[in-house]
């Protein structure tokens, strides 16, 4: 005997109905993760994604491309499973739900997709980012190094320009607020990194220079604290300052003399400390000795202060002294923090809806293989 058909919209709302249903259980789970975040002291945009007035964020956005894997497995549950399963008999009373049971068969595959998408979106890791305004001291400062063929001189540990580096590393490491860029020079200048709070990426800078970044036969200290005070000249920080490291031997003019670049530096209020690097004496094989009136000069002209580096102790002790006499300025930063990890939720809905579908689908709702 042939069973009647049914009518077609009826076949149609049966095929959609565990996509439906799927799509309530769906908004009420966020309806609830909406409820525990709201605990969180926040409110979660369904649209824009802000929580507490803040965007939120993705930590592992890629997480995200699982999204579709919970299709998959409504296409494989509501679908190809139901014909796999299909069984002939020639009775069909004696199997299967009717009335409201029947619909409610596909509740476990629903729970079990709302779950998977729920997985998905915990696994990506949604999470606020918080900005925090706080007013520090600061001041901004150009790192002025000499690269020229002089800072090969083993008259320090190593070379005179690895004690440099060391050194200059070591105050960075302590400066937390401050904006700090970096000017090279030998026979040119070279700006090496402009003004900025990024310290250790300016570490890094620092760490790889090598003799030959710039053209090393030729000292033009002028030219690298022109070239320095220029950057500062577009600074409105109300302090700011050069620190010079050189052998102090200028013998190249390209454009600016070491004492009209001293007097430019007065002129803009910019103090400028000066290290001297190496030993004043010359060794026993020749090597190159330094010349201190020239770095004492430009120290006196703009009110620094000169430091004498004969050796890796005074050279450290130079620039901790640096340190300690800046005079600071007050200034608002903004810096944006993780705040609130909102994965949590999604997860443990996503737990519940599995526990659920497992509890109903070896109970009341099981289904005949």
């Amino acid at each position: 005997m042939t069973p009647p058909r049914r009518p077609w919209g009826l076949v149609v709302l049966r095929a959609l109905w565990p996509w439906l249903l799927a799509a309530a259980i769906a908004l009420l789970s966020l309806g609830i993760v909406g409820l525990v975040i709201a605990g969180m002291r926040g409110t979660l945009h369904p649209t824009h994604w802000r929580y507490a007035g803040e965007l939120v964020e993705w930590r592992s956005s890629r997480a995200v491309f699982l999204v579709p894997g919970a299709l998959l497995v409504g296409v494989v549950t509501f679908h190809l499973h139901r014909r796999a399963a299909a069984l002939g008999f020639s009775r069909v009373a004696m199997i299967g739900a009717r009335g409201v049971a029947s619909w409610l068969s596909d509740l476990p595959g629903a729970l079990r997709v709302v779950a998977v998408l729920f997985l998905a979106v915990a696994l990506a890791r949604p999470e606020t980012m918080r900005t925090i305004k706080t007013e520090v001291d600061t001041i901004d400062i150009m790192i002025v190094v000499d690269m020229s063929k002089s800072m090969e001189e083993t008259d320090m540990p190593r070379d005179r320009i690895d004690a440099a580096q060391r050194v200059i590393r070591k105050f960075l490491r302590r400066s937390h607020n401050d904006r700090i860029g970096l000017v090279i020079f030998g026979q040119q200048a070279m700006l090496q990194c402009p003004l900025t709070q990024d310290t250790k990426m300016l570490e890094q800078i620092v760490a790889d220079l090598q003799i030959g970044d710039v053209p090393e036969l030729g000292t033009a200290i002028g030219d690298g604290l022109a070239l320095a005070l220029a950057q500062l000249r577009r600074s409105d920080a109300k302090s700011k300052i050069v620190i010079l490291l050189s052998d102090g031997d200028s013998n190249w003019v390209t454009r600016f003399a070491p004492d009209e670049a001293a007097r430019a530096a007065q002129q803009m209020g910019v103090k400028v400390y000066t290290l001297l690097v190496g030993r004043e004496d010359a060794d026993l094989f020749g090597g190159m000795s330094v010349n201190p009136a020239t770095l004492r000069n430009i120290a006196q002209v703009t009110g620094g202060e000169f430091f004498r580096a004969s050796d890796y102790d005074s050279f450290e002790n130079g620039f901790l002294s640096v340190r300690q006499k800046l005079d600071k300025t007050k200034r608002t930063i903004s810096e944006r923090r993780p705040d609130k990890q909102l994965f949590v939720p999604f997860a443990a809905v996503a737990a519940l809806l599995l526990a659920l579908e497992l509890a109903l689908s070896r109970t009341w709702l099981r289904r005949m293989p």
